[in-house]
């Protein structure tokens, strides 16, 4: 015990010496004596400074940082007065004052994040979600917004005019491709039929319909998320009343600041609310799961034989790691997997890539049934209306492929672009656009609020405001830029022709030179994904593999398998950073507000606000005048009104444009 006692002495006389190494400063007493020195050199206030008439006379500034021509308009310091003869550390720590605002501005927030949509499996891709979230409300809002637009663009879009087979069939099709946003959905065309017999044949009418209602849950308003929603609007707007009714009391302490800079959770946790995101992990794969026990295939010779029933539906897919082995890793990042609904950023390309073609081979089978064609090349009686008679959706494989693959079709669809769907990057421009106006209106208002506040100008506290919303923008732009070069990189290694050393110019096919799909015009393709196995499938035909590839191909296939794997180095590379920075800043943004709260700023440095006037220029204000006092009272009405208007106009949107999407 002997031997810890000098390290217990050592640290008894550290805590002993702190208050004299680090004396809490006193800016108004110091004011104060500075002003009595000016005005009465044999005043006690000069000796205890150590300064002369002529020097006290020459620390004082009026507010706006000019000298003082008498002490009656002295209400500031120089920085370096201050910081010479004021001390240099913060105003003392009022416990009462923290705790008062930690719990009426920063509390409310904390709360509202249980609020967020979560669902998945593993606890640290729910606890990364929240990260990103605080960490960059330009991607959440991005996220969000982007879902919106694309169900809408399914909707309004894709399946616009279609009826096909019937209108009950396409309002399913439509939600659940509108719902399943948040998992990696592929679907898998090809010789087996699979995909094609999901939208052909009339007895996976019921699979549709049925994924429809098992997916048909809610995460919308509860009695929790109400109070808690309700908790911060109340809390907000009582403490915004009291903090304007009494801004000389509290003008530095004021959480004004730190109230508007997190003022983006709240349209965005109703966002989420209103769209009701189908995140739930078990949930959606229990409902693809129960779904699939009714699925059927084509036979593949015999039209009139009854479809194959089959017990595992590889036609669309929603895992990125399907039960089938031979399907690999098909995704084009780790988030895209990941089912909060803040990682859809990496989802999107993908998953419109997805849709669309699910889109063509619909509309494909449309044209032919508008047509009155039937899949087996027989008329459609004409005194049918509405629903195609199941006789006429009837076929072997050959024909259910025929009747709707565009790749059949090619003269009705001019133009197409798989990899890029119009209307994709007009719903990724407008999502930006609508969350950087969120983000950037409500980090501008807490920058106002903080720039008015004396001393006026660019100083700890709107530094702090400024640098969250560029690390949140620049976040977001790494991983937006991240996402589309791991989608690029993927589909250019998936579109490379498969080699064959033993395969010789005779061999050569020209579905291996167009990857594994059915090409369009342009270079655009219907990928099929690549299934190396010479082997049959459970419906007894064989699985799509790649033809052999001529031998003249290998040098094009390995460069261009070179240039994928650099473009998803880049792309790996632009995600760990943009993830690193989401940290910093979500610990930052919630350490500047304890900061702000605890008085931390306080101190000569940060109230003379010396990044916007400079070391040599700058000054303290210290004790303002009414005059002072009325213009932050005004910037901060003005912060109120953007910040609020800002995110009305986010919330406001999102529910024009709900009415949009399928009920």
């Amino acid at each position: 015990m002997r031997l810890y006692q000098p390290k217990a002495y050592l640290l008894l006389v550290l805590l002993a010496s702190y208050p004299a190494v680090s004396v809490a400063a006193n800016f108004t007493q110091c004011l104060q004596n500075v002003i009595t020195c000016a005005n009465d050199p044999s005043s006690l206030s000069c000796a205890s400074l150590n300064i002369s008439n002529a020097t006290a006379f020459s620390l004082l500034r009026t507010s706006n940082g000019n000298p003082i021509l008498t002490t009656d308009t002295a209400t500031a310091l120089s920085y370096h007065g201050c910081y010479n003869h004021c001390g240099k550390g913060e105003e003392p720590f009022s416990w009462t004052v923290f705790s008062q605002e930690f719990s009426q501005w920063l509390l409310p927030y904390l709360a509202l994040l249980s609020q967020l949509p979560f669902g998945a499996p593993r606890r640290m891709d729910n606890l990364m979600s929240v990260i990103l979230t605080l960490g960059s409300p330009t991607l959440a809002g991005y996220s969000l917004y982007l879902t919106l637009l694309n169900a809408r663009w399914v909707n309004d879009k894709l399946f616009s005019g279609i009826d096909y087979p019937s209108s009950t069939v396409r309002l399913a099709v439509v939600r659940i491709l509108s719902g399943l946003q948040q998992v990696p959905l592929r679907v898998h065309p090809g010789r087996s039929a699979r995909f094609e017999s999901l939208v052909v044949h009339p007895d996976n009418d019921n699979w549709w319909i049925t994924l429809a209602e098992e997916l048909d849950y809610s995460h919308t308003w509860s009695i929790s998320s109400a109070t808690s929603i309700t908790w911060v609007v109340v809390a907000y707007l009582l403490t915004v009343a009291d903090s304007l009714y009494s801004v000389a009391d509290s003008i530095e302490s004021s959480g004004q600041g730190t109230g508007s800079v997190w003022l983006w959770l709240l349209p965005i946790v109703i966002g989420w609310l209103v769209l009701s995101p189908k995140c739930d992990y078990d949930r959606v794969h229990d409902a693809y799961h129960r779904a699939n026990r009714q699925v059927f295939v084509a036979d593949s010779r015999d039209a009139t034989a009854a479809p194959i029933h089959v017990t595992c539906n590889f036609g669309l897919t929603i895992s990125s790691s399907p039960d089938w082995k031979l399907y690999g890793r098909n995704i084009t990042s780790p988030d895209e997997s990941r089912i909060p609904p803040v990682f859809n950023y990496a989802r999107t390309l993908s998953w419109s890539r997805t849709v669309y073609v699910t889109s063509l081979f619909y509309r494909a089978a449309w044209r032919k049934s508008s047509h009155r064609i039937g899949v087996d090349g027989n008329r459609i009686p004409r005194n049918v209306r509405n629903d195609i008679p199941r006789e006429s959706r009837l076929g072997n494989r050959d024909q259910v492929i025929d009747y709707c693959h565009p790749d059949h079709h090619r003269d009705e669809y001019p133009g197409i672009n798989v990899l890029w769907p119009r209307g994709v990057v007009f719903n990724m421009i407008v999502a930006s656009l609508m969350s950087l106006q969120l983000q950037w209106g409500t980090t501008i208002a807490a920058i106002l609020a903080a720039w008015f506040t004396p001393t006026i100008g660019l100083g700890c506290r709107s530094l702090a405001y400024l640098i969250y919303g560029l690390l949140s923008t620049t976040v977001w732009a790494l991983l937006l830029l991240s996402s589309v070069l791991g989608y690029h990189a993927h589909h250019m290694a998936e579109d490379l022709p498969t080699p064959d050393l033993e395969s010789n110019e005779q061999h050569t096919s020209p579905a291996s030179t167009t990857g594994n799909g059915f090409a369009f015009s342009g270079g655009a393709a219907i990928p099929l994904h690549r299934i190396p196995s010479p082997h049959v499938d459970e419906v007894g035909t064989p699985l799509d593999t790649d033809e052999p590839a001529s031998i003249t191909t290998i040098k094009y296939f390995h460069t261009g398998w070179r240039h994928a794997q650099t473009i998803a180095r880049v792309s790996d590379w632009l995600r760990w950073i943009g993830k690193s920075l989401a940290i910093i800043n979500a610990v930052g943004i919630i350490v500047n507000s304890v900061f702000q709260y605890s008085g931390i700023y306080d101190n000569c440095y940060c109230d003379s606000s010396v990044y916007n006037w400079g070391v040599s220029s700058a000054f303290n204000v210290i004790s303002p005048m009414q005059s002072d006092i009325d213009l932050a009272q005004s910037a901060w009405i003005g912060a109120l009104a953007l910040g609020l208007t800002c995110s009305a106009f986010f919330v406001g949107s999102i529910y024009l444009i709900r009415d949009s999407l399928p009920s």
